[in-house]
């Protein structure tokens, strides 16, 4: 199986169509945040990463643990690693940071930033805030990446905040045109049309549990026959 490679799928093709949007907008009259959620399972931190790395864009990912000031830093770090603004990277105050980070994007206007696991920043006020504060202070993107009620949980949160939101997509479950042209582009080995529709009917749409199938008839953890495919010699974790 060929590795970090993104295949044009549906959902990706229209996550890209979402980035192009802000990047049109008219930057003096909408400010450059977006959303991508889902259910999990669908591949949103699989694009939201590759994407990050073909396009040169930032990608953090939140954790339960991470605070305004550990996101400052985060951000900061990116940042100087992005710009190649030298090794030393200065600490001091959240504050002190993240106006840091704000004076960066300044000169730096081009920059997309894509958030993963936002569902952790609503309940820290502080970080929503910050990521409010680059997209009025500034001209960069901000895609946020977040589960299948975050659509819901921001305009609960902040309506104000959830109109600032200008390009929203919804990552659904993969078509069987999808794994064909997954199975197509990144196995080493060539599955017939029955195949991928078994994979497809027994995945439930989920792609990474379509993947997993995938990878076991590759290396040979599931037998290349109908009845295999739906009973595999070893387990698939769902």
């Amino acid at each position: 199986m060929k590795q970090n490679k993104l295949v044009k799928i549906s959902n990706v093709v229209e996550a890209d169509q979402c980035i192009q949007y802000l990047m049109r907008r008219p930057k003096m009259e909408m400010v450059g945040l977006g959303l991508i959620y889902g259910r999990p399972g669908l591949g949103k931190t699989t694009y939201a990463q590759r994407i990050a790395f073909q396009k040169n864009y930032i990608y953090l990912r939140l954790e339960a643990v991470t605070t305004p000031k550990a996101f400052s830093c985060m951000l900061l770090n990116a940042l100087y690693n992005r710009y190649n603004l030298g090794g030393f990277i200065p600490a001091g105050s959240t504050n002190s940071l993240f106006n840091l980070c704000k004076d960066i994007l300044d000169e730096h206007p081009e920059t997309v930033i894509i958030i993963d696991e936002i569902d952790y920043a609503f309940k820290q006020e502080k970080i929503l805030g910050a990521i409010r504060d680059i997209v009025d202070e500034t001209l960069a993107i901000i895609i946020l990446v977040g589960m299948q009620n975050a659509k819901d949980r921001l305009s609960q949160i902040s309506e104000y905040y959830f109109d600032r939101c200008n390009a929203f997509y919804q990552f659904k479950p993969p078509t069987l045109q999808d794994l064909k042209l997954i199975a197509d582009q990144v196995l080493e080995v060539k599955l017939n049309a029955s195949y991928i529709e078994s994979i497809y009917q027994h995945a439930k749409g989920s792609l990474r549990r379509a993947i997993k199938m995938m990878h076991g008839l590759e290396n040979g953890c599931l037998d290349l026959d109908q009845e295999a495919v739906r009973q595999p010699k070893i387990e698939v974790a769902q």
